[in-house]
């Protein structure tokens, strides 16, 4: 929170959620695009009288790789007579493993555990009266007071290396290698070698990867083949693609398949294949580990680079100009961000130049 112009002005990001879920005697107001209780008679003046309960949940929300940087549900809400309502979460890693259904706090923070995966539930309870409760349809809408910005540009991220430990970001490694002269680093040296590294003579099955000092989170690899045509049938064939974050080598340690592939053939030389692949998890090291080449006597490959996925934030976005232009129609209330505030207020705040 931040006082701007003495007025109280929320800096903590809204869960946009889309209107898309699951009813449970709820329905969306086709006339005022309104969340409420379904409605199942009326009074002897006409009015409809609702269920005493019911919810609505949302689907499941991927907030990928922002999940970090949320913390409230706000919502704008009309309860008359006495009916009420209770918003709660529930949160999970891998979308289906699941945490309780847990109530937000008063002034809307988030109390489930920070994870990529969320679903909102909204409670309506009508309270044994005639009233409506309903939450305006513009809170489950994108924000257009907030934008998404780009902090980190997605790369490839291996350094080049003259040696396996050249670098201060961390060191290459392989299984085998056939001689120092076609060592791990040669994988990594970002040129174009008739053979970069190759395995042990009469090895078809082995592994090649980069250990990073800083976990990294990596959403695709590539691999490039040899310059010299002969050693094509040298690649890999069949592989599998890891992560590892207690590996002190690359050799020993705990390692999580994220990728397989099977049957990759190379017919060119120099040419890059890039593998696209599904991770929410940062690891310290990564690596290609084959079953089987294309033929040769052993197995090599030209290149070999992990690619770091770009990041984005959520941030609120404030654009006032120095001077509006007075509305005529102005009511003497008007909103920001959801916040009530006066005509006056508004025109403080505008002069402030807050950018």
């Amino acid at each position: 929170m931040a006082i701007i112009g003495g007025n109280l002005e929320r800096k903590e990001i809204g869960l946009s959620i889309g209107v898309s879920g699951t009813h449970d005697r709820t329905k969306i107001n086709k006339n005022t695009g309104c969340l409420e209780l379904v409605d199942i008679d009326v009074d002897s003046q006409g009015n409809p009288i609702y269920v005493e309960q019911g919810s609505w949940t949302s689907d499941v929300i991927d907030l990928g790789d922002i999940f970090q940087d949320f913390e409230k549900v706000f919502t704008d809400s009309t309860v008359n007579g006495a009916s009420s309502f209770a918003v709660l979460t529930r949160v999970s890693s891998n979308n289906y493993e699941w945490s309780d259904w847990v109530a937000i706090a008063e002034d809307g923070t988030i109390q489930s555990d920070t994870k990529q995966y969320i679903q909102v539930r909204i409670d309506l309870f009508a309270g044994f009266v005639v009233g409506i409760f309903f939450i305006a349809k513009s809170d489950f809408n994108t924000n257009e007071y907030l934008e998404e910005k780009e902090v980190k540009v997605g790369q490839y991220i291996v350094p080049k290396l003259t040696s396996n430990t050249s670098s201060s970001e961390g060191f290459a490694f392989s299984e085998t290698q056939f001689s120092s002269t076609f060592s791990a680093w040669y994988a990594f040296d970002k040129a174009d070698r008739t053979e970069g590294y190759v395995a042990k003579s009469g090895v078809k099955n082995g592994f090649l990867g980069f250990y990073f000092n800083d976990k990294k989170r990596v959403s695709k690899y590539k691999i490039r083949s040899m310059s010299g045509s002969s050693y094509l049938s040298s690649m890999p064939k069949n592989w599998v693609f890891q992560g590892s974050n207690d590996t002190t080598d690359g050799l020993n340690g705990t390692w999580i398949d994220l990728d397989t592939q099977t049957n990759q053939i190379w017919t060119k030389v120099n040419t890059e294949k890039i593998y696209d692949i599904s991770n929410s998890s940062k690891f310290h090291a990564y690596r290609v580990k084959w079953s089987d080449n294309n033929g040769f006597q052993y197995t090599g490959l030209g290149e070999l680079d992990f690619c770091e996925s770009g990041t984005t934030s959520l941030s609120l976005k404030r654009d006032y100009t120095y001077d509006k232009e007075l509305d005529s129609t102005w009511s003497g209330t008007g909103s920001l961000h959801r916040k009530k505030i006066t005509r006056s207020q508004w025109q403080r705040i505008d002069r402030m130049g807050v950018k």
